[in-house]
């Protein structure tokens, strides 16, 4: 079996010959003259076979031209034919084009076996071997006294892409005519292989260009004497510039990027916190500072990637769940004083005002605060609630505005935003505001005055837009009555005042249609109230509000086992509002209404709440549970006592 490529001796060479010549009578080849039904293309054709590989064909017209002008110009002709057998390009003089048109031997034509009997072209096709036929090796005696030398060419893969075949008159035969025909063949294969790489090559910069640029971080690409080679189209956005490239890093001066300690510690250089100032704009991002080295360790540059701290943000946001759930659509009731107040809330979410949300403990503030943000502009940013009643006075600042790295002993590293940064471009909700310590009220009115926030121990502001929604259960006039709020903190905040109605003023309509909703939500349970449960909840004052009604109806759906709620499943007193000894109006109403507002406050600490009232605990636990066995304190609410 004969080697694809590889020169043979002369023994196999004659014996492929006879072999060819045997077939070429086989296929009824005309041996005096080459029949003119010989395969042919048209102009078209021809130049769309051309166009299909001027890859190659490109590359060895300067090398005919070349080896042409070595030979002598009447003597010798020049040939490229694809892998078909289709004669493509020639190079001879006028005499020898001519001599060659007579043969059939010129563009357009095809030289395969069947169609020209053996040929140098032919055997070269079968068999992807370098030959020389002279003479009568040839089967049409057309071609005897010439001689011809082929080389296949061979393209990606050993795949064969077409052949070189130079032809002149017989007494010039000689073997180096086949070395130079099978020189220009590999020359030819070398080339292309260095267009292959230089085309891949370029695919590859091409794609790894579009990656970059198309990339969701911002990217700047330092060269090894750390100028800036490369920025994409994000890294300019984080950064807020135009244009970068060509100047030295150190032009971003907030970076302080330090090769040398990048080598030795680069864990020291992931994800940290920068802020650079650009004319009046500023640019808070965070940065991971890499180095790009070679096989051999040597320092080729440093690629830094970007990421804004607004978008780091929005993404913490989306992953602690603090996304605003709530739509208008949640809040439910027919009564005239709550619809006042959903349309109130409905036009404060068309404005970035600040709102001031007060009602009693369990009516909603927060679900009234998510809607707002939810029909608003900002509904797509963060929406960021904290409650200032509940974190103990001396970890509210840090919780609200951030701390800088080293601030105090176990602070994290890099430092941390507050929930004024995290919620930045949205919306932060301030729950029982009324309750936030007084020094932290004089901070607050200095973001709402200037729209900055100091972090703990940072000397530069940060500049953020946040819109505050402020929700209290505290009468907040009174409060600033007393001295314990602010008044000019509370001018800031009451720019458009929505007060809640509690549910027990809400009306029969609200009560009922919110149990039905709660009861609707629990699939294959009870689905309906007996008329005295109905009755029942009609006639409770709901303390707890909506949250208490909830509360009643999943405890309800816990005990019923058939489809109807009764009386007894609701745990709730009998009497009516009228008649009730604990009526909020009374005087022991308004003692338990202060007992269980002062408990939600203390989070149904004992202790504190003891504190509050100025009572002891012992008196306290005794009315707490004496409430409780009375049921004018509801057992689904509180504590285990």
């Amino acid at each position: 079996m004969l080697e694809r490529g590889k020169t043979i001796d002369e023994s196999t060479k004659q014996r492929i010959v006879a072999e060819s010549h045997n077939r070429s009578r086989m296929y009824g080849i005309n041996q005096e003259k080459r029949d003119i039904g010989q395969l042919m293309l048209s102009p078209a054709e021809l130049k769309a076979r051309r166009l299909a590989n001027e890859d190659w064909l490109n590359l060895l017209r300067p090398q005919f031209d070349e080896i042409f002008d070595l030979l002598a110009a009447r003597d010798f002709t020049l040939f490229a034919i694809d892998a078909e057998g289709y004669i493509l390009h020639m190079t001879g003089s006028e005499d020898s084009r001519q001599e060659s048109a007579n043969r059939n031997c010129v563009p357009g034509f095809r030289w395969t076996e069947r169609d020209v009997g053996t040929s140098a072209i032919s055997l070269c096709l079968k068999h992807q071997i370098p030959i020389q036929l002279t003479d009568e090796d040839h089967y049409c005696k057309q071609a005897h006294g010439y001689t011809s030398s082929a080389a296949p060419v061979f393209g990606k893969d050993k795949e064969l892409i077409g052949v070189i075949m130079l032809s002149g008159r017989a007494h010039l035969v000689h073997p180096h005519t086949l070395y130079m025909t099978t020189t220009i063949a590999r020359g030819v294969e070398r080339e292309l292989r260095i267009v292959r790489r230089n085309r891949e090559l370029a695919l590859h910069v091409g794609f790894l260009d579009q990656v970059i640029e198309t990339s969701h971080s911002g990217m700047i690409i330092l060269d090894s004497d750390n100028y800036i080679w490369r920025v994409n189209k994000r890294g300019l956005q984080v950064l807020k510039q135009d244009r970068l490239v060509g100047q030295a890093v150190t032009v971003l001066k907030g970076l302080n990027l330090s090769i040398e300690s990048l080598k030795n510690e680069p864990s020291a250089w992931v994800n940290r916190e920068c802020i650079l100032k650009h004319g009046k704009q500023s640019a808070h991002f965070i940065y991971t500072a890499q180095l790009v080295t070679s096989q051999d360790g040597e320092h080729l540059g440093t690629m830094i990637t970007l990421e804004e701290m607004e978008e780091i943000n929005r993404l913490a946001d989306t992953i602690a769940g603090t996304k605003a759930h709530y739509t208008f659509s949640s809040l439910k009731g027919q009564s005239e004083k709550f619809k006042k107040a959903v349309d109130l809330a409905a036009r404060a979410a068309q404005s970035s005002a600040t709102v001031l949300l007060q009602g009693e403990t369990g009516t909603g503030k927060e679900l009234f605060a998510q809607a707002i943000h939810n029909e608003g502009e900002r509904t797509n940013n963060p929406f960021v609630p904290i409650n200032c009643g509940a974190i103990p006075a001396e970890l509210l600042e840090s919780e609200l505005f951030g701390y800088v790295e080293g601030t105090f002993t176990g602070a994290s590293k890099g430092g941390r935003p507050g929930k004024f940064e995290l919620a930045n471009g949205g919306t932060i909700l301030l729950d029982e505001i009324g309750d936030m310590p007084h020094h932290m009220q004089v901070k607050l009115l200095r973001v709402l005055q200037t729209g900055e926030v100091y972090r703990i121990g940072a000397r530069q502001p940060i500049r953020v837009d946040t819109r505050i929604i402020a929700s209290t259960h505290v009468e907040m006039a009174e409060a600033v009555a007393q001295g314990t709020f602010r008044e000019d903190l509370f001018y800031r905040l009451n720019v458009l005042p929505i007060t809640i109605p509690p549910l027990r003023e809400r009306g029969k309509e609200d009560i009922l249609g919110l149990a039905s909703f709660f009861l609707s939500r629990a699939k294959g349970s009870a689905s309906q109230l007996s008329p005295q449960a109905q009755e029942a909840i009609t006639n409770y004052s709901w303390p707890g509000n909506v949250r208490e009604l909830e509360n009643c109806m999943q405890r309800a759906l816990h005990t019923c086992e058939g489809k109807t709620i009764e009386l007894h499943h609701l745990d709730l007193p009998l009497a009516t509002p009228d008649s009730s000894p604990w009526h909020p109006d009374t005087l022991e109403g308004i003692e338990r209404s202060g007992i269980l507002k002062t408990l939600d406050k203390t989070e149904y600490n004992m202790a504190e709440t003891a504190k509050i009232l100025q009572i002891s605990r012992t008196t306290l636990y005794r009315k707490v549970k004496q409430y409780i066995q009375q049921g004018r304190i509801p057992s689904g609410v509180g504590p285990n006592l």
